[in-house]
């Protein structure tokens, strides 16, 4: 595998200066953070559909993927990096803004709490997928609870089923 390509040295701050990265990430976060409070008729519904549009964004990278076996496409390996590093960015902001969601819902119930314990656990063990956490049993472990489409069927399931959509 070509090392200039590989996801074992993905970076996830990118390779620009610190001064466009503040740049973006701070666009990001007003921008968020409106559409946050005008999406819809209250900060908690607002927060909900930002989490809905960050998480399907964040996951577009998985039947991206599958298409790309599927087809067997060649040399697109950097581009499917830096969905990877979106994938990442993405999935933690969206565990960011569920956590503002379900603390401005004035509601919950076993459901909700089950899909965000889920959506912790899948974002956690993203991370330490990335950072390669060292214990060759732990790491297969996390490997295979992350990857696994059930639990990711399993969160969804909760989270519709928690907001009375199913």
């Amino acid at each position: 595998m070509n090392a200039k390509i590989g996801t074992y040295n993905i970076s996830l701050f990118g390779s620009s200066s610190l001064k466009n990265k503040l740049i973006f990430l701070s666009t990001c976060f007003v921008l968020g953070t409106l559409y946050a409070y005008t999406s819809d008729y209250n900060l908690a519904t607002g927060t909900g559909n930002l989490t809905m549009v960050l998480f399907l964004g964040a996951n577009i990278y998985f039947p991206a993927k599958k298409i790309r076996f599927y087809y067997s496409m060649k040399n697109v390996q950097g581009y499917f990096n830096k969905l990877l590093v979106f994938h990442i960015w993405l999935n933690t902001s969206a565990f960011i803004v569920t956590c503002i969601h379900c603390y401005v819902t004035l509601w919950s119930n076993n459901w909700l709490m089950v899909a965000l314990f889920l959506m912790g656990w899948l974002t956690f063990g993203g991370f330490l997928m990335w950072i390669k956490y060292p214990p060759g049993k732990v790491k297969k472990g996390v490997y295979i609870l992350h990857t696994q489409q059930v639990l990711f069927f399993v969160m969804v399931f909760a989270m519709l089923k928690g907001h009375y959509v199913i």
